[in-house]
């Protein structure tokens, strides 16, 4: 059963393919009969939802409106059904998870084998997007749960789980550094040094530990990418800044070690997991939930 009008279903289409002949072909639809519909859409909204471009359509601030509400509907109507399946009894379902890139490596992984292992029958989307669009993201109603780094803004959201993460220095093994248990920055300055560039957040803190500390340090290499630096950590270049997360999955194997920068101007990198404070999570969702939870606490530094 189809619960929307014909309207929004081809308006959704449409704002979501910027063209009516890809979304006459994606609904298997005359473009025809699409365009009469947003049309008489827009006549009895009396506004237009769409610019009518050469290279296709684009939502105007009226459609952006109707776009992120009709989204909602859609994200409620699939919290409602999973609900519904939830009262049945019924085991099967989909979580969209939200996160940032720095866990694609060894934290989603690990989540994802353990979901699979436990509830088979649950499929867990796990979407990743640049971490300061993460909030708005999750509001839109593009999402069930989300991972974000160091948040700000949290009226709208609530916190189910939150850790730290300590920043330090990466180095291989067998480096001097490695036999300390943790380290200030003044014991690491002559050290060669892996220094991370913009527009990696790393980058800025590190430059003001420096300036704090007035150490200069000896470097061999800056990177802006976060892989190339382990590379370079592992080839033995220098010791490098980075967070534990970072390299969660390199010093669990036993190919790097990480220890820990401690001071008083020293900041915590944070992880929380969260979901919209207006949106009742599924019993499915709790399942992923508990998951995360509890990797989150296995991974406590």
């Amino acid at each position: 059963m189809q619960p929307f009008s014909r309207f929004l279903v081809y308006f959704l289409a449409v704002a979501r393919h910027r063209s009516i002949r890809k979304a006459a072909e994606s609904l298997h639809i005359a473009g025809s009969a699409i365009n009469r519909h947003i049309l008489l859409g827009e006549k009895q909204l009396q506004t237009p939802l769409f610019e009518r471009l050469p290279s296709g359509m684009r939502l105007t601030a009226a459609g952006e409106l109707l776009y992120g509400c009709a989204r909602r509907w859609v994200k409620d109507l699939d919290d409602l059904n999973r609900q519904i399946d939830d009262l049945k009894g019924i085991r099967r379902g989909q979580v969209d998870l939200l996160a940032p890139e720095a866990l694609s490596r060894a934290f989603l992984p690990e989540l994802v084998s353990r979901m699979k292992d436990s509830h088979p029958g649950v499929v867990l989307n796990v979407n990743i997007r640049d971490n300061r669009q993460i909030h708005r993201t999750l509001l839109s109603g593009e999402g069930d749960l989300a991972l974000v780094l160091d948040p700000e803004e949290m009226r709208d959201l609530v916190v189910i789980r939150r850790m730290s993460f300590p920043l330090g220095f990466v180095c291989r093994p067998d480096h001097a550094l490695a036999r300390h248990a943790a380290v200030r920055l003044a014991q690491c300055a002559d050290y060669p040094m892996v220094v991370p560039e913009q527009p990696l957040a790393l980058s800025s803190v590190f430059e003001r530990l420096l300036e704090r500390g007035r150490i200069i340090p000896s470097i061999a290499a800056r990177a802006n990418n976060v892989q190339m630096i382990i590379s370079l950590a592992m080839t033995g270049i220098g010791i490098c800044f980075l967070s534990y997360l970072d390299v969660m999955s390199e010093v669990m194997r036993g190919d790097l070690a990480f220890v820990p920068l401690v001071g008083a101007n020293v900041p915590h990198l944070t992880l929380a997991l969260v979901h919209d404070r207006t949106r009742q999570l599924s019993r499915i969702t709790h399942l992923v939930e508990t998951s995360v939870e509890d990797i989150m606490s296995r991974h406590v530094v």
